[in-house]
Formats: C-alpha cells, sequence, structure tokens
C-alpha cells in the first residue's frame, strides 16, 4: 500500500510538536544538564526509542526550541524594518509591540541562552550557529539605528552596541513584568523614557 507522504509529514510535525512541548516545560524545570530524553518521552506520552526517530539527543530538542524563539524576534525585527516609517517612528512601533504585546518568551530566552553557553556538553559549533543567529538578528536593529543617527534622529555611537543596548534593556524591562516587578507605577512612562535614552535631545519632544 503506497505511503501518504502529506498523511506522513503531519504525523511526524505533530510529534515533534509534543516532543518540544514536553521538553520545554522539563528543561524550564530541571535544566538541560539535568533532563533525560526518556523523562522527555514520559512527558510526551511516548517510548524512548520513538523520540530518537525525530530527534537525535536532548541537545538537538533544545536548540530546536531555542531557534525558534529567536525565530519570532527575528520576525518582529524584520517586520519593524519594513515598515514606511521613520527610523525613529520604527523603534517607537516596536516599543509599541513590546508594550502592548510583549515578547512572551523573553523570560524563556535568557534562561535558555544562559544554559546553552554554560553546558560542557554542547559543542562550540552549536554555540557559534546560535551567536551567529543573535547577531543577525541584532543587524536587523543596527541598521535601524545607522538609518537614525543618518536622519540626525538617534544618538550617536556604534549602531551595534545601541541596537545591544537596546535589545537588553527592553528584554530586562519584559522579563521584570514578567515576574511582576515594577520599575515604576506607570510603565508606559519606563517604555518612553528608553526610547528617550537612545533619541538625541531636539527630536525627543
Amino acid at each position: 500500500m503506497p505511503r501518504n507522504t502529506a498523511k506522513d509529514q503531519e504525523l511526524r510535525k505533530e510529534r515533534c510538536s509534543q516532543i518540544l512541548s514536553a521538553a520545554v516545560e522539563l528543561f524550564a524545570k530541571q535544566g538541560l544538564t539535568s533532563t533525560k530524553i526518556s523523562d522527555i518521552a514520559k512527558k510526551a506520552g511516548m517510548s524512548h526509542g520513538l523520540v530518537y526517530n525525530y530527534f537525535r539527543s536532548k541537545e538537538e530538542i533544545y536548540l530546536s526550541l531555542l531557534d525558534m524563539n529567536m525565530n519570532v524576534l527575528e520576525n518582529i525585527l524584520l517586520w519593524i524594518h519594513s515598515l514606511d516609517r521613520t527610523p525613529k517612528g520604527k523603534l517607537e512601533r516596536l516599543i509599541d509591540k513590546f508594550r502592548s504585546e510583549p515578547w512572551d518568551e523573553a523570560l524563556f530566552y535568557q534562561m535558555f541562552v544562559d544554559q546553552i553557553f554554560s553546558s560542557d556538553t554542547i559543542s562550540e559549533e552549536l554555540k557559534a550557529s546560535v551567536r551567529g543567529k543573535m547577531s543577525e538578528n541584532l543587524d536587523i536593529l543596527a541598521g535601524i539605528f545607522a538609518e537614525g543617527q543618518a536622519a540626525g534622529q538617534f544618538r550617536a555611537g556604534p549602531p551595534r552596541e545601541l541596537a545591544f543596548y537596546f535589545l537588553t534593556i527592553a528584554h530586562a524591562r519584559m522579563i521584570s513584568e514578567s515576574q511582576g516587578f515594577k520599575i515604576c507605577d506607570n510603565r508606559t512612562e519606563t517604555w518612553d523614557a528608553i526610547l528617550d535614552f537612545f533619541c538625541v535631545a531636539e527630536d525627543r519632544a
């Protein structure tokens, strides 16, 4: 009987999603080192061997989750970059996006990145791959900062450094919100202060 390729692909997609959903909870609670493939299999409700049909190791599962997370941020940044707005307008829209629809994976991202770079089981090649993806996302935002500097809207400084500082501050802001920590009572003012920090004085009004 001929195989149904479309059905096989759909089943594979469902299985991978099932494994990843189980793994993310375990990695969050136990960490990469303490989590075993057998733990993930049990959580996903499938056999140990079946998991290996879709992923070669727990490290591959871990990296797949991190890659998915970084792609979320990449898509947001690419969308912002494509907008028909001034550079400052693009940064304002990005802040609006973070403020109204917080990047839910911010805490996940920080935790997973910390674990991957402190892990002895992740090869340097794979760590370099993650750094490369992070650098690509930084370059997208750096392009907006470079445009803004040329237009006299953003403060002087290496665009990549400014992009790094912006993402770091915004990231920390989202994590603090997810943990219920308030920097001040008016969260809008906090985000506006972040924007003001990167704009030149005459463009802050």
